[in-house]
């Protein structure tokens, strides 16, 4: 029996283009299977476990790199919801009068302190499921084909300083292309 092995597999190294995928397990059989937005599935590779080799963690511990044969699947974790949304004191929108926005300046603050503890458990959750799934599934997978070298997952750092400055300027640069239209 296998734990919840639920991910989404990033297209680019630039961490768009996530899809939802399932990783399944029947006997010495594992598939990766593509779970669409309106419930379709897809299998994008069933092959026995012996075929995946060089499982290992992502740099921040929140996903997965997997391979079968020449073909990487970077995968990231997903936690499921802490909770149903529900549970605010505190309403999120505020009225027109000075009172009401006034009130809602002061509890910027308890706002900010969920979102960083809610932010901080799904970390958390993610780097868990990381955990679980590289004990169940890392005994279970094969060596690279002959001749085939696998270097380890990038590094962070100034690629990811990189990384986030062009998803900062892709986001600018649309958002001045809707600007001016």
């Amino acid at each position: 029996m296998s734990p919840p092995l639920r991910w989404a597999r990033r297209f680019t190294p630039l961490g768009i283009g996530r899809r939802g995928v399932r990783l399944e397990m029947s006997g010495a059989v594992l598939s990766v299977v593509r779970v669409g937005p309106l419930g379709g599935e897809r299998t994008v590779v069933t092959a026995p476990v012996r075929e995946f080799h060089s499982i290992a963690p992502s740099r921040s511990g929140r996903g997965l790199h997997l391979w079968h044969g020449a073909r990487l699947f970077r995968l990231v974790g997903s936690a499921g919801s802490a909770g149903d949304g529900g549970g605010n004191d505190v309403s999120t929108g505020s009225a027109d009068d000075p009172i009401s926005a006034f009130l809602a300046v002061l509890a910027l603050p308890l706002y900010l302190w969920s979102a960083l503890a809610e932010h901080t458990e799904k970390v958390a959750a993610e780097r868990r499921h990381v955990t679980a799934t590289l004990g169940w599934l890392g005994p279970r997978v094969g060596l690279p084909p002959p001749g085939m070298t696998v270097g380890p997952p990038l590094p962070g750092g100034w690629l990811t300083a990189g990384r986030w400055t062009l998803r900062l300027a892709v986001l600018c640069a649309l958002a001045v292309l809707i600007a001016t239209l």
